[in-house]
């Protein structure tokens, strides 16, 4: 790769840096607004500077550090929060506000719809102007599902902030939502909302949101089945709401996910469609490339916008318009500078991006294929038409997949081994599926009978698609699962592929080593958190309201004991924590039913008496647990307190003195208020799991 063709990489780099340490920090630097201003006056007189040779790299350097500040000040300032007439200054005792919904609401066990706050005070009478991004839960009505974007509402409600995640290493929501611009949600009853006009906002917006709902009403009325519909609305329009937890957990272990979001993938193959008859009408000249290039901006462009405007298809039009206007200016457009240069304009547009998973996939997966699939191709043999095709898109998943594979391991924990295999149905059958509903919207408006029977075509293509994809999940050994690699493994690993990708590229063993290097530093590091797992010892109590999980880490092996819970919710509860802890051999046992005696000498559990090596613990889910007649007290080192028994925690206190009382999240809010009233009057120790979220105590 040549810096020199690509001098957007360049700049691209130290604004980066800039965005990761301003969003890392997120601390306001005093000045640093007047020391930009500065420095870009500074800049300015530099460039009419001649360096001697020695002194060159001086323009350089300082143009960097202004670029890494500048990073930095702009995803500082790009926090909601610190814009003038923020609500959260406001609020106190206002709980009445008025927004414009500004952007497509979403449905699953509520509907979520993101709101920008215009006004706000206690009663309608009283408000008073302010600004903020807040997110609603609705509960699922015909009031709720009839919400659309640019609907202003009023509502009342308490607000309050996103909370961080209440288990161990589970997948933290207000993060996610921090990097949406969304710090504040609020919980609407139905009657406590009002609609108060239709129409606001965009106007471009509005006539795509429009668009897409239409498309999805004649979807739905060609996919009559449900995993069809979704499948067939998740390809043409992104829209992925009505994906079953099942066809969504197939696609993603075999992945195959790429091709239900609506990204490069899809403008990918609509902007080959469109250049492929272009090139049939044999435009020539200068006005003959403009026309050209015109046609293909306006359809991704409006494609763009039919589909919503997703972060992953709005980098895929933002990248292929940067090629498409570099070759329109008659310059060989360099793919590396054309990635830096559509990731600097998004990032300057929004740099919370940086920070979404989807856009580091994306882009990592185009880097991926822009430089090892040309490497893999010119060492491959020489096949006939058909099959070079299939050999293709076999190596561009290769190549994608490589570069992705630590993001991967990193956010998903797991390696789909079939992901080939699945390439081949998802993107053959995905490319045909696309174009056939391209030409199914076109039918239903000018020959619906036509539409009928490509629409039944349609349906069973995509029935078999998914019987495959379905298929290849329940192949042996499908899916490698529980993979836990912390964040700077994760840069490691790039760090090794850096180095091989220099090694074929150079064709030189020292870049070889070096990858080698890296991996063996990992391997060690690796060893040794294996052999710590071994010796871990760690209790966890989990926060699900209404319900009692607790797990007893002993080395790689845990015992749960739990109450009526699903496997569900058990699974979204405690799996991160126990990958994290890379547990192998799992016991469960069930509150009611089951006792343990002696297992190895660590664990004894004989309700409501628990042992775990020198823990002593009790756990009172019942009244009848704890003795009527007075008895000779058992120290124990903790109480646990689940199921909301009617106790007193001076009567447990007298029967089994503790150190500390844990108030588990099955408990009711009234109950553990008043025995939290009742430690703090007494002195005690407590810890509510409801409040602070799951209580861990390792050894």
């Amino acid at each position: 790769m040549n810096l020199r063709a690509a001098p957007y990489l360049r700049v691209f780099m130290p604004f980066v840096f800039g965005l990761s340490l301003g969003g890392w920090l997120d601390t306001p630097v005093p000045g640093l607004g007047y020391g930009l201003l500065s420095g870009a006056l500074l800049i300015g007189a530099l460039a009419f500077f001649k360096f001697p040779y020695r002194y060159r790299w001086t323009f350089g350097g300082v143009f960097s550090l202004l670029l890494f500040a500048a990073g930095y000040y702009h995803i500082v300032a790009y926090n909601e929060q610190r814009q003038p007439g923020h609500f959260s200054s406001k609020t106190g005792d206002c709980h009445f506000l008025v927004g414009t919904v500004y952007d497509s609401p979403s449905r699953a066990a509520r509907v979520k719809v993101p709101l920008r706050v215009e006004a706000l005070g206690t009663v309608p009478d009283s408000l008073r102007p302010a600004s903020g991004n807040l997110l609603l839960f609705l509960q699922v009505n015909a009031q709720s599902e009839a919400l659309r974007y640019g609907d202003r509402i009023a509502i009342r409600a308490s607000i309050r902030p996103t909370e961080p995640p209440k288990n161990p290493h589970a997948f933290d929501y207000g993060r996610y939502l921090h990097f949406q611009n969304i710090h504040y949600q609020a919980f609407v009853k139905p009657d406590s909302l009002w609609k108060v006009s239709s129409g606001n906002g965009n106007p471009v917006w509005h006539i795509a949101f429009s668009c897409r709902e239409k498309l999805l009403a004649l979807l739905r009325e060609h996919f009559p089945t449900l995993d069809e519909y979704a499948v067939a609305s998740a390809l043409l329009v992104g829209y992925k709401e009505d994906l079953s937890d099942e066809l969504r957990t197939a696609y993603a272990e075999t992945g195959s996910m790429h091709a239900l979001a609506v990204s490069g993938t899809h403008v990918g193959l609509l902007y080959a469609g469109l250049f492929f008859l272009l090139r049939r009408l044999r435009l020539r000249g200068r006005w003959g490339r403009l026309a050209e290039n015109v046609v293909l901006l306006s359809a991704i462009w409006a494609f763009t916008f039919l589909t919503g405007a997703t972060a992953s298809v709005l980098r895929a039009s933002v990248m292929f318009s940067t090629y498409l206007l570099g070759k329109a200016m008659s310059r060989d457009a360099s793919v590396w500078n054309v990635l830096a240069a559509s990731a600097f304009g998004l990032l300057i547009y929004n740099p919370y991006f940086l920070f979404d998973a989807g856009f580091q996939l994306s882009y990592a997966a185009v880097a991926g294929m822009v430089f090892f699939y040309p490497r893999f191709y010119r060492l491959s043999p020489i096949m006939p038409k058909w099959a070079d095709y299939a050999w293709q898109v076999l190596l561009v998943g290769f190549a994608a997949q490589i570069g992705t594979l630590p993001l991967s391991l990193y956010y998903f924990h797991q390696f789909p081994v079939f992901f080939w295999l699945a390439g081949w149905v998802v993107v053959f059958g995905g490319a045909i599926f696309m174009g056939g509903g391209a030409a199914l919207i076109a039918l239903d408006f000018l020959f619906p009978a036509l539409a009928h029977w490509l629409g039944v075509g349609l349906y069973w293509m995509l029935w078999s698609i998914n019987q495959l994809i379905i298929g290849i999940q329940h192949l042996p050994g499908s899916v490698i699962g529980g993979i836990w690699i912390a964040g700077w493994a994760a840069a490691f690993l790039y760090i090794t592929i850096a180095f091989l990708g220099a090694a074929m590229a150079q064709r030189k063993a020292k870049w070889l080593l070096s990858a080698l290097g890296v991996l063996l530093f990992l391997g060690v590091c690796r060893s040794v958190r294996a052999y710590d797992r071994m010796r871990q010892v760690q209790i966890a109590v989990y926060s699900i309201p209404k319900y009692t999980l607790i797990d007893f880490f002993d080395g790689e092996r845990v015992t749960t004991l739990k109450d009526s819970l699903s496997d569900k919710q058990v699974v979204y509860a405690a799996q991160p924590n126990r990958w994290a802890m890379g547990t192998r051999d799992r016991e469960t046992l069930n509150l009611v039913t089951d006792t343990i005696l002696n297992r190895q000498g660590h664990l004894l559990f004989d309700p409501p008496f628990i042992q775990f090596f020198d823990r002593k613990l009790i756990l009172l889910d019942q009244k009848d647990l704890l003795p009527e007649k007075p008895v000779s007290p058992v120290n124990v080192d903790v109480l646990i307190l689940a199921k909301s028994p009617r106790v007193s925690i001076a009567d447990c206190r007298k029967c089994f003195p503790f150190k500390l009382v844990v108030f588990d999240a099955s408990n009711s809010w009234k109950q553990t208020d008043r025995w939290k009233t009742e430690c703090e009057n007494a002195g005690i120790p407590y810890y509510d799991v409801r409040e602070n979220g799951a209580w861990v105590d390792a050894n």
